[in-house]
């Protein structure tokens, strides 16, 4: 099926951002965030009264304040590393700008046979993206990651989307090759991109109550076997050790494992008016050890540090604007809309379109050299103005404590 003439342009500008500022970092001596964020060795800068930073054993580390963006410590923060699972951090803040929640979308074979975690979609069956957020998120289901791509018009377009969703937030590290986090060759991002990426989704109402829920009781099962009959239901709940083990003001956000990656971590926590990310690749032993030790010190001495480098904030608008060719249920008719809008903008550029496209993306390759150019020379300069908390979206249910967390 040929993509309509305004999401092939939106693709060929997304190709242009990536080569654009893929190249920015080169050049500038000092990496995004600071000049201190660099090599693989622990970074702190404590003051006369902070205590000692707790040793974790963590190959690559962030620690962040979520509201200024201040980096309290790290480790090898800019070190890229195989992701695992917390990749879908990256595809929640991708899809949820361009997928409406109650789009209700219907499985193939392909989305429920997909390897790795699951959290137990049925073939030809219907969800709405809401559930299939919940699923990718609590379960860390990579059927619900197929599914919400196929949702928004296919693997490639969503992972040409998550890759500039990460050069708009200059998470430069960052190459996504799947929705999922399975392992894929040249799949790869940073401790410091990850915080980058939650602090961006944590400022949004939607993805703070899918990373901030501990059990939903009625998520969709099997369809009914005759016509009328309820639909049976399933409980499923969090894999986040925080919640599980009751981390005090844990709000988020995905835990992750593959062989290549480890155990890798991205979680949060607020208390009183200081909200704390933290982000942990290639974890020895127990994820909640080490998140919890670094969290506790950093809400222990956030006063008390000078911070060792900041989360820069986005370089572009928070949306492409172009409309997912998928963008209605199959039996809406969004197929043929999607098809038909190709015919109308095929026949309407007959006449002129070459000049119009030519002329579009030459001022699109304008803009991004001058948006690269600007961040260059001033991402390092000083830290981002200070964010406002998102509204806090109250759990739905508390998870089990005695729950133990399950591998993905």
């Amino acid at each position: 099926m040929r993509l309509a003439l305004p999401l092939r342009l939106a693709l060929a500008a997304t190709a242009g951002t990536a080569m654009l500022l893929a190249a920015a970092p080169a050049a500038s001596a000092e990496p995004i965030g600071g000049p201190l964020l660099t090599g693989s060795d622990v970074i702190v800068d404590r003051g006369p009264d902070a205590t000692k930073l707790p040793d974790v054993p963590v190959s690559a580390w962030v620690l962040a304040d979520l509201d200024t963006g201040a980096i309290l410590a790290a480790k090898a923060p800019h070190v890229p590393r195989p992701p695992a699972s917390v990749l879908k951090t990256l595809t929640l803040l991708t899809l949820s700008e361009r997928l409406d929640p109650n789009l209700v979308y219907t499985t193939t074979y392909d989305d429920v046979a997909v390897e790795g975690s699951r959290v137990g979609l049925v073939e030809d069956a219907t969800y709405t993206v809401r559930d299939l957020m919940f699923g990718l998120m609590m379960q860390s289901g990579n059927d619900c990651a197929s599914a919400l791509a196929n949702a928004n018009g296919g693997m490639e377009l969503t992972v040409s989307q998550m890759n500039a969703e990460a050069q708009r937030l200059q998470a430069y590290d960052t190459v996504a090759m799947n929705a999922s986090g399975l392992p894929a060759d040249g799949q790869l991002t940073s401790a410091y991109d990850l915080a980058l990426i939650a602090r961006e989704g944590l400022s949004r109402p939607d993805i703070y109550e899918y990373v901030n829920t501990r059990v939903i009781e009625d998520f969709p099962g099997y369809m009914p076997e005759k016509p009328g009959d309820p639909r049976p239901t399933m409980a499923i709940a969090t894999q986040n050790p925080l919640f599980i083990q009751g981390y005090e003001g844990a709000i988020g956000v995905k835990t992750g494992w593959t062989t290549e990656a480890g155990r890798t971590f991205v979680g949060a926590a607020e208390r009183g008016d200081t909200s704390l990310v933290v982000v942990l690749l290639n974890i020895e032993g127990e994820i909640y050890d080490s998140a919890s030790a670094l969290l506790d010190w950093g809400f222990d001495n956030v006063s008390s540090v000078t911070p060792v480098g900041y989360l820069v904030d986005p370089v572009e608008p928070a949306v492409d604007g172009v409309e997912p060719s998928m963008g209605l249920p199959a039996d809406e008719g969004g197929e043929g809309k999607a098809e038909a809008a190709t015919t109308t903008s095929g026949a309407a550029s007959a006449s002129g379109g070459s000049v119009n496209v030519l002329a579009v993306l030459v001022c699109i390759a304008g803009l991004l050299i001058g948006i690269a150019t600007v961040a260059v020379g001033v991402r390092s300069i000083r830290g981002p103005a200070r964010r406002t908390p998102p509204r806090r979206a109250a759990p739905r249910r508390d998870a089990d404590a005695e729950r133990e967390p399950v591998s993905n």
